[in-house]
């Protein structure tokens, strides 16, 4: 580093010379001159922040002080190209994670990721908090921040020791019974959809019956429904984001049996779209990702208001199958759920696993239980 005195057109300037040595690579080097600065005081400022930036350039070039949003975009290609395994590789899964980040971690995008300590963790989950952001999403962007840091300690992207949200604790609302529509809700929308003839009620129909999600819906064809074995095999779901047919989440195909009430609408829509190669209309809104607000707007109309989205239809399949006395197991093979913790919020909304518990209970007064204390106090 240096500062030199020079003359032009009889005027005295200042340059400012500094070079950077690699840490880790010696062969590294970078360098750099700043021309024409008027006093030394000005030149001695410059000099300081040409070190801070050769600094981090270096960094950057030696692999160790990646800013935290080149470490997200490396994650996101090494993903991509299929260095975590197939599943890993698949768009819904490592969008998702990214998407998240860039949404949520913005602050962070211009700070050297080993820079972020604990107080940028908590920082940034207090005031997702404080945008009334819900345990759960709050948990899901602290994973995704853990999952990718992590990598990139191993990669030895980062130097830090540990994620800047690990072990970091945040504040655990009550939790809140799901909304979902009850089997006389469930009834009346499909009643007042088929009295109207809405163009949606037998994708609402079809997804109450069945539990398929939204996109396993679209993606249904003719050729997956065997009517001899009065049976439906899931194999596809249509992104609507990404406007291409995917594998369903689970990653595997599975059957739904078909039920009379389900073999009407299957037969309804041989009518109507019989001649389509996909089961059920694909209309715009559905494709364009805004099935769960014509839902709203119609329950509205007919005067049920709950702030449902189209999953939730998935969601009244399981919790009123339950409740009518299915085995758990099947309805989570029917339904393709993986995770059972997930499916025992439909469990405890069925009220399955409680039923009859209290039956034998009896403590009001009888005329039984009259004589017995009569007798007890003589």
């Amino acid at each position: 580093m240096a500062i030199s005195e020079y003359q032009k057109d009889g005027k005295t300037y200042f340059k400012v010379y500094c070079q950077v040595l690699g840490k880790k690579n010696k062969r590294l080097r970078l360098q750099r001159n700043i021309y024409s600065i008027e006093s030394h005081v000005q030149a001695a400022k410059e000099e300081k922040k040409l070190i801070r930036v050769l600094a981090d350039e270096m960094a950057r070039l030696e692999g160790k002080g990646l800013y935290w949003e080149e470490i997200i975009f490396r994650w996101e290609m090494a993903a991509k190209n299929g260095h975590f395994g197939d599943r890993c590789s698949h768009p819904d899964y490592y969008l998702t994670h990214v998407k998240r980040l860039r949404e949520n971690t913005k602050s962070w995008f211009n700070v050297l990721a080993s820079d972020l300590k604990k107080g940028d963790g908590r920082a940034l989950i207090n005031s997702l908090s404080q945008l009334n952001f819900s345990d759960s999403k709050i948990g899901k962007v602290k994973s995704s921040i853990n999952l990718i840091y992590n990598w990139g300690i191993e990669e030895n992207l980062i130097t830090a020791q540990s994620s800047p949200v690990e072990g970091l604790s945040f504040h655990q609302k009550d939790e809140k019974v799901p909304k979902i529509l009850s089997l006389e809700e469930v009834q009346t929308l499909l009643l007042e959809a088929k009295r109207r003839d809405h163009p949606w009620y037998h994708a609402w129909a079809f997804a109450l019956l069945s539990g398929m999600r939204s996109g396993e819906l679209m993606a249904l064809r003719w050729s997956d429904i065997e009517i001899d074995k009065m049976l439906i095999r899931v194999s596809r779901s249509y992104s609507s984001q990404r406007k291409i047919e995917k594998s369903t989440k689970a990653g595997y195909w599975r059957t739904v049996p078909i039920s009379q009430e389900l073999l009407e609408i299957i037969n309804e829509l041989r009518v109507f779209n019989g001649k389509n190669e996909f089961v059920l209309p694909r209309m715009a809104y559905w494709t364009n990702g805004y099935a769960g607000s014509i839902l709203r707007q119609f329950l509205k109309q007919i005067g049920i208001e709950k702030d449902v989205v189209f999953h939730t239809l998935r969601a009244c399949f399981a919790t009123h199958l339950l409740a009518s006395g299915a085995e758990a197991a099947k309805v989570m093979a029917i339904g393709g759920w993986q995770d059972f913790k997930t499916f025992q919020i439909y469990i405890r909304l069925a009220g399955i696993d409680t039923a009859g518990a209290t039956d034998r209970l009896s403590v009001l007064p009888s005329k039984h239980n009259e004589k017995n204390i009569l007798r007890f106090k003589n």
